[in-house]
């Protein structure tokens, strides 16, 4: 059985086939561009092709992600906590706590041993808690999004961002500028703000190892050193990961998939 999972997020449209939801096929992720839609089909064509399967040979399409509903051929669509979760525990199967700092919102979760979750906390309140506040960040600065981790990792003195909001951050950041703090200080006071943030929402969840980082940000070094320092703790980070609820929403739909085809013939979907 072939399952392809779909997390249409705010930032980033991100896809997985698996095969007997156990081997990752090909993954594949584009920017959003606020055409979704279209975006999730190039995504699958890029699935497809990566795995050279055709679209046909997908036996089910589970989609995940703020954007879940809006793909008409999908099979299944389960929340961004499930399938995040579920992909977590497919990476690295002892994790107990998924920290996920997304584009509008971070979240974290505690997790069962079968990737149930226990108990999450999100926090969507304010840019300045999620990853849209780096892109900004970015803009501004004038340092490109990929460039941003390992320009922090120079940091000496890191310039803490003290403002929750994420207009009055922003003109913290100008006037750092205007003081000329060091770039590096203030790339590395981003991230350590951003982490402070998820911190608090791991504290409320309750903080036990192991703890994943899934997302986005998983990819960005400067987030992830932060973080650590942060929390003091050692932190999963894997390239795979950043496709955690692409390949949770292709392994929920392989387990419904053989629900549906062990039950019994008129038993309904």
């Amino acid at each position: 059985m072939i399952t392809g999972g779909l997390d249409l997020g705010a930032g980033a449209i991100k896809g997985a086939l698996l095969e007997d939801g156990q081997r990752i096929l090909a993954t594949a992720s584009a920017p959003s561009r606020g055409i979704p839609v279209q975006v999730a089909r190039q995504v699958l064509d890029a699935l497809g092709e990566a795995a050279n399967i055709a679209p046909d040979d997908i036996d089910y399409l589970c989609t995940t992600g703020f954007g879940r509903y809006t793909i008409p051929e999908r099979n299944l669509q389960v929340s961004d906590f499930t399938s995040s979760a579920r992909g977590a525990i497919f990476l690295f199967p002892k994790t107990r706590l998924v920290v996920d700092v997304g584009t509008q919102a971070s979240r974290t979760m505690s997790v069962s041993d079968t990737g149930k979750v226990l108990k999450f906390k999100m926090n969507e309140k304010c840019a300045a808690g999620a990853g849209r506040f780096v892109e900004r960040c970015s803009k501004y600065l004038q340092v490109p999004l990929e460039e941003m981790g390992p320009k922090a990792l120079a940091s000496e003195r890191p310039k803490l961002i003290s403002s929750v909001c994420a207009v009055l951050a922003e003109t913290e950041i100008i006037n750092n500028v205007a003081e000329g703090v060091p770039l590096p200080d203030i790339l590395m006071g981003v991230f350590l703000s951003l982490a402070q943030r998820a911190h608090s929402l791991m504290r409320y969840v309750g903080i036990q190892p192991e703890v994943t980082l899934v997302g986005g940000l998983v990819r960005n070094v400067g987030m992830v050193k932060a973080l650590h320092d942060t929390v003091g703790m050692d932190l999963n980070v894997a390239p795979e990961a950043y496709y955690a609820a692409a390949i949770g929403s292709a392994i929920l739909g392989h387990s419904r998939l053989r629900k549906l085809a062990a039950a019994p013939q008129g038993a309904g979907g």
